[in-house]
């Protein structure tokens, strides 16, 4: 039987050549940012090495192709965002390759690896796991990108974000005028920048009121359903007394109640919950939730534009760093300090 030929990689004829993977892609697509000389060598080894290359010829004008990054479809946080993306990407009849992570940093590279065979031109992430890696796979890459809900204190990118420290310093401020002192909170991971700020906004607000913080009302999780329901047992089953929460997001908040009244006490009699987010779930809990709305489809619409722009060379040399502002939903999970 004949042996069957071994199928030529990008990253094949990129090790050739001496280029990377996504430089190899760009050339065979005829991308304007790979220079004559590149493009030829990278055709010449292409043809040498059998490689199928694609033919462009039939289209007079190549769709630009956006690559998206999210961390959990699952979350209505995420699925928000997605949304906001594809109305903009259609609005300019482009595509894009859509990956999730699922919190997994080893999805991370595995994702950036398919982003660089593929050839985006430009790529929409939103909060990641591994930002150190991230970072560097985005500068070794030098394709416009812009970052959602995440920016970097080390490293200047383009980013939209909503103001998490003044989203959680009126959410925790709320609880405090409404008689709380003892105020938990479930955090998100220390390595993503929202998480940092809404701690800061927390213990800022405490302190401004005159409380202080302790640092047994604190626990931190991956953001999911199931970290917010056995933080919040855990939160229960120990020895500090607290009458508030404070999570990190509205689908934590999600899981606190369910642990809340599995202990046989009741939102927010016994315990008042603030989420964040105010996702089109938080109205239909059991018990409306009291939440910080941020503007998750806006956040989408003018990252993908700046992205855009970015692509066509109109935004200007300078970075682009939009903060919108969050407001608080006030429902019914939140209520006077019980006696």
């Amino acid at each position: 039987m004949e042996k069957r030929r071994k199928q030529v990689r990008l990253q094949d004829i990129a090790e050739q050549i001496g280029v990377s993977a996504n430089t190899v892609s760009r050339a065979l697509r005829d991308k304007s940012d790979v220079n004559e000389a590149t493009r030829q060598r990278v055709l010449d080894v292409a043809k040498k090495m059998g490689y199928a290359i694609p033919d462009f010829s039939a289209s007079s004008e190549k769709p630009v192709m956006i690559g998206v990054l999210i961390e959990d479809i699952l979350n209505p946080f995420h699925a928000k965002i997605v949304q906001g993306i594809e109305s903009v990407l259609w609005q300019h009849r482009a595509g894009f390759l859509f990956q999730c992570s699922f919190r997994q940093q080893s999805k991370e590279r595995d994702i950036f690896g398919f982003f660089s065979e593929q050839a985006v031109d430009g790529l929409l992430i939103t909060s990641v796991m591994n930002p150190e890696y991230v970072l560097e796979q985005v500068q070794m890459l030098h394709i416009p990108t812009v970052f959602l809900s995440q920016r970097f204190e080390r490293f200047d990118v383009d980013y939209v974000l909503s103001d998490s420290f003044e989203g959680a310093y009126l959410a925790t401020e709320h609880l405090i005028k409404l008689g709380h002192t003892r105020i938990a909170h479930i955090s998100g991971l220390d390595a993503q920048f929202s998480a940092r700020e809404r701690l800061r906004g927390y213990q800022t607000a405490l302190q401004d009121a005159g409380v202080a913080v302790d640092h047994h009302l604190l626990r931190s999780g991956d953001k999911s359903m199931e970290s917010g329901y056995y933080l919040m047992k855990d939160l229960l089953q120990s020895n500090a007394a607290f009458t508030a929460v404070f999570t990190y997001n509205d689908i934590l908040a999600l899981g606190a109640f369910r642990a809340i009244k599995e202990a046989g006490l009741r939102v927010p009699a016994d315990v008042s919950v603030v989420g964040y987010d105010d996702i089109l779930l938080a109205e239909f809990f059991d018990t409306p939730l009291t939440t910080v709305h941020q503007p998750i489809e806006e956040i989408a619409r003018k990252s993908a534009e700046l992205l855009f722009k970015r692509i066509e060379g109109a935004s200007g040399g300078e970075l682009h760093q939009i903060i919108l502002k969050p407001h608080l939903v006030v429902r019914s999970s939140t209520s006077i300090c019980p006696q």
